[in-house]
């Protein structure tokens, strides 16, 4: 096998790995999607947590304090919960926030 022949059987060898990693991407993208409208129209409508405090009065509290640093934590920590639950801020409640 000259080296014009191993070059050429490495590039097909890699274009097929990397055309099947793509395609498993791919895949699991579309089917998560599509598992996850199936869940959603299927499971009944569930609160989180309920509590005294929510989400607004804890934002207000910390700026009350002025302390912007604080603040802008807390935004971070709610839009992450808010995008990971898939709910908006409005219909959800956070408890406590405690750093680990």
């Amino acid at each position: 096998m000259t080296f014009g022949e191993s070059l050429i059987t490495f590039l097909i060898g890699f274009s097929i790995v990397f055309f099947a990693l793509i395609s498993l991407a791919l895949f699991i993208i579309i089917s998560s999607k599509v598992i996850n409208l199936l869940v959603k129209e299927e499971a009944p409508e569930q609160k989180p947590v309920v509590s005294n405090v929510n989400a607004n009065t804890a934002t207000k509290a910390v700026v009350k304090e002025d302390n912007q640093e604080e603040a802008e934590r807390l935004a971070v920590i709610i839009s992450a919960i808010s995008e990971e639950m898939r709910e908006p801020v409005e219909r959800f409640t956070i408890v406590s926030i405690t750093e680990i």
